[in-house]
């Protein structure tokens, strides 16, 4: 009797314990501007990835230094208006009414820190993230409506996601085709040169299987820039981006010609959008695919060509996963 009520006991404190962990609300904060200026200036996973394309094209210089763009960086971080605080605020209590209302399971880093900056230290972007911080630009916080600005903060809080947990992004990634090593793909020097590096994306090591010319091959995505920089040519860094996929060897290296590092466009693979489905036009690379599609799950929006595609990540959402 005393061990079927002690059973009984952890039975209901195991239950109340998940149920806590379905509901709690997402861990966040405002960092000040001091704060921001030594995030943003942290010598982590992105910006020792920086190659010279990297710094040249955010500083608008054909002879930029990562000292000059760290530097830029700081200056781009702004204070946090009461306004500001408000709106993310209503959206953060939005997306943890959503969480709850269909049962997703999230796992969090402790805190999730939001920092307010110019965004012209990324080529004017609306928001990006790196560890567990989210950037948010000016812009997008004078200019998007309630709803716009909370399907972008569940953009970005993606993102922190995977960056959290890698159980979590491999069963994200199946949804879409794609296949999550415990190693980072290692690119040769042409293309590295070439890789147009991205905030939100930490590591590189995703698959897919596509048909490129009608084989089966392992690719993985990459954005690159078309053109070397070219200082007040009136390019942006959008004018820049291509996405190409890179096939793999068996030994998930890639694959060279005459020294060079082949790379297929998205048109070459007949099976892309099978996979990946039609949901988004923001295709730079799985991450972001997902991002999207996370979004929609969270701000329940019905009016996307794939459906089943995004049913599958909400799936994988209502389940939970080790860090």
């Amino acid at each position: 009797m005393k061990l079927k009520t002690l059973f009984t006991i952890a039975f209901c404190f195991a239950a109340i314990t998940a149920f806590a962990q379905k509901t709690a609300p997402i861990p966040f904060r405002f960092a000040t501007r001091a704060e921001a200026q030594m995030l943003i200036t942290d010598i982590d996973e992105y910006t020792s990835g920086w190659n010279q394309f990297d710094i040249n094209v955010r500083l608008n210089t054909d002879q930029g230094r990562k000292s000059k763009l760290l530097a830029f960086a700081m200056n781009q971080t702004l204070n946090w208006s009461d306004k500001d605080k408000e709106r993310i605020s209503k959206s953060i209590k939005t997306l943890d009414a959503e969480i709850k209302k269909q049962k997703i399971v999230l796992d969090f880093p402790k805190e999730l820190v939001f920092i307010k900056t110019t965004m012209k230290e990324e080529g004017n972007a609306s928001a990006y993230t790196r560890n567990n911080w989210i950037a948010i630009g000016e812009k997008p916080l004078n200019e998007l409506d309630d709803a716009n600005l909370t399907y972008l903060i569940a953009h970005e809080i993606f993102h922190i996601l995977t960056r959290n947990s890698l159980d979590f992004k491999k069963a994200a990634y199946e949804t879409i085709g794609f296949s999550v090593m415990n190693r980072e793909i290692l690119f040769p020097t042409d293309i590295i040169e070439k890789r147009i590096s991205n905030p939100d994306v930490n590591r590189y090591d995703s698959y897919i299987k596509l048909t490129v010319n009608g084989i089966q091959q392992n690719c993985t995505m990459m954005l690159y820039a078309n053109s070397p920089y070219q200082a007040n040519a009136g390019k942006t860094l959008s004018d820049y981006m291509e996405v190409g996929l890179i096939p793999l060897n068996e030994r998930f290296t890639p694959i060279q010609q005459d020294g060079k590092t082949v790379v297929y466009s998205i048109g070459q693979a007949s099976d892309f959008y099978d996979q990946v489905g039609k949901n988004t036009n923001y295709i730079l690379n799985p991450e972001e695919i997902l991002a999207e599609h996370f979004a929609y799950i969270l701000t329940e929006r019905k009016d996307i060509p794939s459906p089943e595609v995004v049913g599958k990540l909400k799936e994988v959402l209502q389940k939970s996963y080790k860090k």
